[in-house]
């Protein structure tokens, strides 16, 4: 197979599984990207994800890009992208006319509920394999839990850019 194809399927898979937004699509990406594809070690698609969290844009449009343009230049970003978005803009076409008909549809609100508590697993997956990287120590431990436990103390009063900003400084004073 191709590599154009390689990366064609390769983030469409992730786009489909994109469900639930930017952090849903982290284990997606490092399940495709890292272990199935081997484009990318571990180590590399985490520094690769805080660029990408950096950068305006969703977190697998912008991992699409770099990964696509890595393996295969300008072609292979452009491939990957529209691949990542592909997935999006076929159920928007195909869900768009049906949306007002089955949004309280009682199957459809069960599926809903079983897919969110999926996506949530997503999330606390990627949160456990990016802390595996992010913490090396006690001190990294104690400021990511703090950090936590402010977001959740202002409970969005807050603004997250704040506390990014913050951990900032405390690593350039503490690291």
């Amino acid at each position: 197979m191709g590599t154009a194809l390689q990366l064609f399927i390769s983030f469409f898979l992730i786009g489909f599984g994109a469900y639930g937004g930017g952090l849903v699509t982290i284990p997606l990406i490092q399940h495709e990207i890292v272990v199935n594809q081997q484009w990318l070690t571990f180590e590399q698609m985490a520094s690769l994800l805080a660029i990408a969290q950096m950068t305006p844009g969703p977190i697998a449009v912008n991992t699409a890009t770099f990964v696509g343009f890595q393996i295969n230049g300008v072609l292979g970003a452009a491939i990957a992208t529209l691949a990542v978005i592909l997935p999006a803009i076929l159920i928007l076409i195909w869900l768009a006319p049906f949306v007002d008909r089955i949004s309280h549809n009682l199957y459809v609100l069960k599926i809903r509920k079983g897919i969110q508590l999926g996506v949530l697993s997503l999330i606390l997956y990627a949160t456990w394999s990016y802390s595996a990287i992010a913490i090396e120590g006690w001190l990294d431990l104690l400021l990511g839990i703090t950090a936590f436990a402010v977001l959740v103390a202002f409970e969005g009063k807050l603004h997250p850019i704040f506390v990014i900003l913050a951990c900032g400084v405390v690593g350039l004073l503490f690291f």
